[in-house]
């Protein structure tokens, strides 16, 4: 998301969580909260915070359908 582009990675995590719970069919919003979630895993230092944002990007993958094998 644009948040996302300028570092405003809290609030735009905060905006794609609530834009799911809103929609949680909308495969565009799932896909923007697996996209803030994955900056989020890659800007975060902490463990427990990392594996939080992964579990929410990969849910976030699977409800819109853009799962990668694993």
């Amino acid at each position: 998301g644009e948040l996302a582009a300028i570092g405003e990675l809290r609030l735009a995590g905060h905006l794609a969580e609530l834009a799911v719970l809103a929609a949680p069919s909308d495969t565009s919003a799932q896909g923007v909260r697996a996209e803030v979630n994955r900056e989020r895993v890659a800007a975060e230092r902490s463990l427990m915070a990392k594996g939080i944002f992964a579990w929410a990007q990969h849910e976030s993958e699977k409800a819109a359908g853009q799962e990668e094998s694993r």
